[in-house]
C-alpha cells in the first residue's frame, strides 16, 4: 500500500474508461472519470465526471461493528455549479486481495435523486520524485474556481467558470525515451502556471499566476519517505 491514496476503480472495462482520485494528507482530494476513445484519431476523450474538494473519514470500530466510513464534500464539480451542495459518502471494506469496497449513497446529477452505489478501489504505489501539493483557485469576478493536486509523479486539475469546465491529468516520464510531464487527458481549456512544472519552491501561502491571470494558492506542500 503506498502512503498516500492514488486510486483506481476497478470492474471497467480499461479499454473505455480512465479514473484516477488523488488525496492529499489534509485530505484535499480530485477525482477525473474519462471515456476513452474508441478511436483516438476520430473521437476524442470525453469526460465522465470530474469533481474536487473535502473529505474525512471515520475508522472502523469492531466494537461497534461499523465499518471505516468516509463522506466526500464537493468544492468544484464538473456536472453542477452548486458543488458545495454535493457530497457522496460511502462505507469501505478492505477486501482479502487488498482491494477497497467501497459502498455509500450520492446525488445523482444527472438526476437529483439520491442513489446507492459500490465501487471497487486498487492503492497504486506512488512513483517518482516524492513530492506533492495543493493547490486553489477562486475568481468571484469570473465566476471561476479550480483545484490542482500533485502526488509524485501525477498532477491532476480541474476549473470550472460558469459552464465552462477544463480538466487535466500529467505524469511524468522518466524512461529511455527521456524525460518530462506528459499531459495525458486535456478536456476543455486548462491555463494552469507552467512554473509548476519546474524547480521554483512550493510552500504553503505562496501564490502562482496562470496563463490568463488566475491566481493560483498553494494550500499544501508536503514530501514523505
Amino acid at each position: 500500500m503506498s502512503p498516500l491514496p492514488l486510486l483506481l476503480p476497478l470492474g471497467q472495462p480499461p479499454s473505455s474508461h480512465s479514473t484516477l482520485v488523488l488525496t492529499s494528507p489534509l485530505k484535499n482530494f480530485i477525482d477525473i472519470r474519462v471515456l476513452l476513445p474508441t478511436s483516438p484519431i476520430l473521437d476524442p476523450p470525453r469526460l465522465e465526471w470530474a469533481f474536487a474538494g473535502t473529505s474525512h473519514s471515520t475508522p472502523a470500530s469492531a466494537e461497534e461493528d461499523k465499518p471505516a466510513h468516509t463522506v466526500w464534500e464537493h468544492w468544484v464539480d464538473s456536472k453542477v455549479t452548486n458543488a458545495e451542495e454535493v457530497k457522496d459518502e460511502g462505507d469501505m471494506f478492505l477486501q482479502d486481495n487488498g482491494e477497497v469496497l467501497e459502498s455509500g449513497i450520492m446525488v445523482n446529477p444527472e438526476t437529483g435523486e439520491e442513489e446507492k452505489y459500490e465501487e471497487c478501489w486498487v492503492d497504486l504505489d506512488l512513483q517518482g520524485e516524492k513530492v506533492g501539493w495543493a493547490l486553489k483557485m477562486e475568481d468571484g469576478e469570473k465566476g471561476s474556481r479550480g483545484i490542482a493536486i500533485r502526488i509524485g509523479r501525477w498532477i491532476e486539475g480541474i476549473i470550472r467558470q460558469g459552464e465552462k469546465v477544463g480538466v487535466a491529468r500529467w505524469r511524468y516520464k522518466d524512461d529511455e525515451g527521456g524525460t518530462g510531464w506528459i499531459r495525458e487527458v486535456a478536456i476543455g481549456r486548462f491555463d494552469f502556471p507552467e512554473r509548476m512544472f519546474g524547480k521554483d519552491s512550493v510552500e504553503v501561502g505562496k501564490c502562482f499566476e496562470g496563463m490568463k491571470g488566475e491566481v493560483w494558492k498553494v494550500m499544501e506542500s508536503f514530501t514523505w519517505n
